[in-house]
């Protein structure tokens, strides 16, 4: 009905690569604390506390003890209210700061009152606009405008290539290439903004997205290739290595 996303999320591990999405992502930590990666800098939050991370921010989630509520709210959530999408659209053109942490309890209010709307069977759908937009309004009053960010554009396209390339040989050189820079440039970018090289993240990305087609009917075999990996062997050695288990271990144990 809209492109409003929830989850609940239980005691994680590091098991979230750096990625950045079109929606505004509001966590709220019901239990224990949880860190995050967001532009290379560490935030925590705790029982009780909340944070907004903006549209098209690298980040990631580190291991938690935490249980997670997350509202993710995308653009095309007011795009049949041309008023309300003029309202917001400078707050989803990356206008503002990366992210804020949000101390405020009628926000904290409002994303669990947003989360449980949608996940009732009978969704009201005047309820859930209303909601949604009175947490966009009250998160773009506190959220300063950003300051801009060298090279931050050519480390989200390189990521968005990677992405889209995954199942092909991929060299630093084509990802200098992709955005029209040269190798070290590529790499200085990566170790400013996620803190490791160009094909440590690339390696993490195959093998992130490899654990997600498991849960599919795809052979272990064609996932590898899906993901990049010239031969099955050293698919199951780097998988392993990072999982502690094989990917048939894996599948079976999901």
């Amino acid at each position: 009905m809209f492109p409003i996303h929830t989850q609940h999320i239980e005691n994680t591990e590091n098991d979230m690569i750096y990625h950045d999405h079109d929606s505004l992502e509001f966590i709220y930590c019901l239990h224990g604390e949880v860190s995050y990666l967001i532009n290379g800098e560490s935030i925590t939050i705790h029982k009780g506390e909340a944070f907004m991370i903006n549209t098209h921010i690298i980040h990631a989630r580190l291991s938690s003890t935490a249980h997670l509520m997350t509202v993710s709210i995308e653009r095309e959530t007011f795009s049949m209210h041309e008023s309300l999408l003029s309202y917001f659209d400078s707050f989803f053109n990356h206008e503002h700061a990366p992210y804020i942490v949000i101390h405020d309890h009628t926000i904290h209010a409002l994303i669990t009152k947003l989360y449980g709307l949608l996940n009732i069977p009978e969704m009201n759908p005047f309820l859930i606009l209303s909601s949604a937009s009175e947490l966009v309004h009250l998160a773009s009053t506190i959220l300063p405008e950003s300051k801009p960010l060298d090279d931050y554009d050519k480390m989200l396209e390189m990521i968005h290539y990677l992405r889209d390339h995954l199942s092909q040989k991929i060299t630093i050189q084509d990802m200098a290439d992709a955005v029209s820079i040269c190798r070290s440039r590529c790499c200085s970018i990566f170790s400013h903004y996620l803190h490791t090289s160009p094909m440590v993240y690339l390696n993490e990305l195959r093998l992130v997205h490899s654990a997600e087609l498991l849960s599919t009917d795809y052979s272990i075999v064609s996932i590898s290739k899906m993901c990049g990996f010239s031969r099955p062997s050293y698919f199951n050695t780097q998988f392993k290595k990072r999982y502690h288990m094989t990917p048939l271990e894996y599948r079976h144990s999901s």
